[in-house]
Formats: structure tokens, sequence, C-alpha cells
């Protein structure tokens, strides 16, 4: 396929897909660069999940964050064979043998160790509305953890929590200490300590850019799109100018939207950003007026309310 797109002349080569023909082939100069392709639809129209079970010839997707990665069989408990027949009497005793060491072979610490994660993995997902690619990450981390023996001294929960916490920071997801602690029922402290051991015995990365919680603290308060835009520009600035270095990173967002709320003419309390973001009234106010000189840029006045 690369050859032929060599001999295409034209900068930019588009390819083209027959779904009727099964044919991929080139828009410049028209030759068939493979036919007879997979045909990746669902055979037959599916519109609920049982149908999609019952309909499915090859289950469920493998995901990291089952604890078979869904590629284990299980022996039906009925006495009964593909083609819907009853298994014979005398083969009863050996089928009933069968689902016994099946099920003792699959009854191992590491299993049960995984069956019980990824439960309160789905619990806590749910509650902080994580997506899945990061539910699947964080799956990831924990598997680690426990080939690596980390987990020792520490509870499941706590464990995982670290593990979903240092995973939505590498994906950019603003969720805090307190949000993953308050949602997992566990101290603060106690998490903390967890995810800082997790970091350093694996040695992750949590240094993500893409990180922001301005427009998760601006809806939170029902402000305008204007606001969340406007803090951004003054939380960018500040962040070119090391200002944020050091700083909570919940706290310099909530300045910044209290800033560009009143500069857009928005009523908000700090009180009330105080309440839903778990920051004190005086962080508010000693960031505010860290912020003012990049705010200024952007508000002709800016009047700080005590």
């Amino acid at each position: 396929m690369n050859q032929i797109l060599h001999k295409c002349n034209e900068n930019k080569v588009v390819l083209i897909t027959d779904e009727i023909t099964g044919e991929i082939f080139c828009s410049s100069c028209g030759e068939v660069l493979r036919d007879k392709i997979e045909d990746r639809a669902n055979e037959s129209r599916i519109y609920t999940k049982e149908q999609y079970f019952s309909k499915s010839r090859t289950g469920t997707p493998s995901k990291i964050s089952m604890f078979d990665m869904g590629n284990s069989s299980i022996i039906n408990k009925q006495n009964i064979d593909s083609t819907g027949r009853f298994i014979p009497s005398k083969n009863k005793s050996h089928f009933s043998r069968l689902r016994l060491w099946d099920s003792r072979s699959k009854k191992n610490y590491k299993e049960r160790n995984l069956v019980e994660a990824f439960t309160i993995l789905d619990s806590i997902t749910t509650k902080l509305n994580i997506p899945e690619n990061t539910k699947e990450q964080s799956a990831y981390i924990y598997r680690k953890a426990l080939e690596k023996k980390i987990i020792r001294g520490n509870s499941i929960n706590s464990m995982l929590s670290a593990s979903i916490y240092v995973s939505c920071k590498q994906s950019g997801i603003p969720r805090s200490i307190d949000e993953v602690a308050k949602a997992a029922n566990l101290k603060r402290k106690t998490l903390s300590r967890t995810i800082r051991r997790i970091i350093q015995k694996l040695e992750l990365d949590t240094t993500s850019t893409k990180l922001n919680y301005i427009s998760k603290i601006a809806n939170a308060v029902e402000l305008s799109e204007k606001t969340a835009r406007l803090s951004n520009r003054i939380f960018e600035d500040a962040k070119k100018e090391k200002i944020h270095v050091g700083k909570n990173p919940i706290g310099m967002s909530v300045a910044s939207v209290y800033i560009s709320a009143l500069g857009c003419g928005e009523n908000v309390s700090m009180a009330k950003l105080s309440k839903k973001n778990n920051i004190s009234t005086v962080t508010i106010r000693k960031l505010v007026k860290l912020l003012r000189p990049f705010a200024a840029k952007y508000i002709e006045t800016i009047e700080i309310t005590k």
C-alpha cells in the first residue's frame, strides 16, 4: 500500500472506502489498495443490553477493569449442551466435578483481591463521573501495584482510590483529593499517604499540564461561559509568570473565577465559592491580590469586596 501511495503525484492523497464493494482505493489515481475488507458492523440490530448478550457471538470486550479481563470461561450450571439437549445422567457427575474444580481454580488470592477492588472501582468512578479510559488507567495502575506487592500495609480501598486520583491527574480530569476521599469514605490524610507511596514506588509522572478546574468551579456556581473563558486567560497569564508554583491549583482557579465574575458583572460571593470548593475565604482573598495585576489587562476596574 505504501508503494502505491508513493507513486501518486498528488501532495495530499485521500483514501476512499467503498462499504458496498469492500474496497479501499486512492482518490488521485483510482488504484485499488485493498479489497474484501471485513464488515465490522453488527449482524442484526440490537436495541437493549439483553439483546446484545443473546445475539453477540464474541462476548463482551476485554477490559483491564474486569478481574479476569473478560477472557475467562464459565461452565454453565444447567445440564444442557450447546444444542439445547439435556446431558445424559451418566455424565452429570463428571460435569459437576468439572464445575467444582473450575470454581476452585479461580479463587486464588490475586483474583479475590481484584474482584473486590474492581467492585469498589465501579462504585467510586460512578460517584465521581469518571470516563471509561481513566477508569481503565486506574485499573492498570492498581494491577501494577498488586504485582509489585505495594498493596501490603494498605487497604484495597485506599490503594484503589489512590490509583483513581493519580489516573485522573494524568488524564487532566479535575478531581481533588477531598472529592476522591469522600467518594471512597476515607480520611484525607490516609489517602494522601497512599498517593505518595504509589507515586514513589511505581515512579509515576503526575505533572499534567491539562488539569483545569475552572470550568467545573464556574458550573458549580452557575456562572456564564464568558466568565469561565476570562478566568482561563487570567490563570494562563499567571502560569507564564510562575505565580502558581507552590499554590493550591484549586485555590488559584477559585480566585481567578471570583475576580472574573466581578469583572463581568456577575454576582458571586467568596463565601459561596469557599463552601463549594472547600477553600477558605482568607486563602481566596490572598490569591485574588496576586491575580489582580493579570486581571487588570482584561478588566479596567476591579473592585474586591470583603
